[in-house]
């Protein structure tokens, strides 16, 4: 039995998300055809290289790089990040994990890519950590509330469903919110914002004042259903206040009747984060890691990271 590790040009999304869905071993994972197509080539607007693992033509496991643009500095700079990381239970070893990660590592020096992240389970988080030597980035706190109270629709430019709109009015829409070079951390733009919240799987609404958005969708954790909050975005170079957020806040959780949200992130841009952390014995915070491949001293922060930015929602 021969086994290969080689870039896959061409997915088929049906195997692929019955082969993951089969390694992680869990019905609370269950990996679907159409958003994997979606996230690859279109979620974060850079398109995805498929690291895959086979045995006599037989995949049996890969790791996926999303392509990003994360400022720094104030320049671009290019990036991956690593998602769906699974091998087969009966093809698991440690010469097999460490040929994978040697692959990522020979990829980003062939193609100048200086920055590598993952938001990881607790499964992956050592793995990144000795063979690929990813450090802890930064840590996000979850955060929850309840916003009982409707919005001001005076306040508001638009409020509902992304779906709602035609495809260019939202890139309009949201086009006015693109991260400056200024602000570290990932790019986003109208048009690849609206590619990344046009998951075929799940719901998305808009809602936006003068100078800020909201993204939100339903979700429900342990049966409980509530309003996310994915992401909020700050039109340049305008400054908000804690009203601001509030009424947006607000506006999301009466679009989805659900007064309950949760956020998770970084922003810097907003005078306070929604919510109050929840206790660790409730939900631990996610862990991000990363390594500048292009400097020895690992000393980078983010102005903004927040659900959105990676592929959790």
């Amino acid at each position: 039995m021969v086994i290969t590790v080689f870039e896959e040009k061409v997915v088929d999304y049906e195997l692929t998300a019955r082969i993951a869905t089969e390694a992680f071993g869990s019905s609370d994972v269950v990996f679907v055809a159409d958003r994997m197509k979606w996230l690859y080539e279109r979620g974060f607007g850079q398109g995805t290289t498929v690291l895959a693992a086979a045995e006599d033509g037989r995949k049996i496991g890969q790791i996926a790089l999303l392509h990003l643009t994360i400022h720094c500095g104030g320049e671009p700079c290019s990036a991956i990040q690593l998602v769906d990381f699974f091998i087969s239970r009966d093809h698991r070893s440690t010469q097999l994990i460490r040929r994978i990660y040697k692959e990522i590592e020979q990829l980003c020096a062939a193609r100048n890519i200086r920055f590598i992240l993952g938001v990881p389970n607790e499964n992956a988080t050592p793995l990144n950590a000795r063979f690929l030597k990813l450090k802890p980035l930064m840590w996000l706190q979850i955060r929850a509330g309840v916003a009982l109270r409707p919005p001001r629709r005076s306040k508001l430019q638009y409020s509902g469903y992304l779906k709602s709109l035609a495809a260019q009015q939202a890139i309009d829409l949201l086009s006015g919110f693109k991260t400056p070079a200024t602000e570290s951390g990932l790019r986003w733009d109208g048009e690849i914002l609206f590619d990344r919240i046009s998951d075929p799987t799940q719901d998305y609404a808009v809602h936006a004042s003068a100078n800020l958005v909201l993204i939100s969708s339903f979700r429900r954790t342990r049966g409980v259903g509530h309003t996310l909050l994915c992401g909020f975005f700050v039109r340049s170079p305008a400054t908000v206040t804690s009203g601001s957020v509030r009424e947006l806040v607000r506006a999301a959780c009466h679009f989805w009747k659900r007064p309950l949200f949760v956020y998770a992130g970084v922003n810097n841009k907003l005078p306070k984060l929604p919510g109050i952390p929840l206790p660790a014995r409730l939900r631990s915070p996610m862990l991000v890691q990363w390594r500048d491949l292009a400097a020895e001293k690992q000393d980078l922060s983010f102005d903004r990271f927040q659900l959105i930015d990676s592929d959790f929602v």
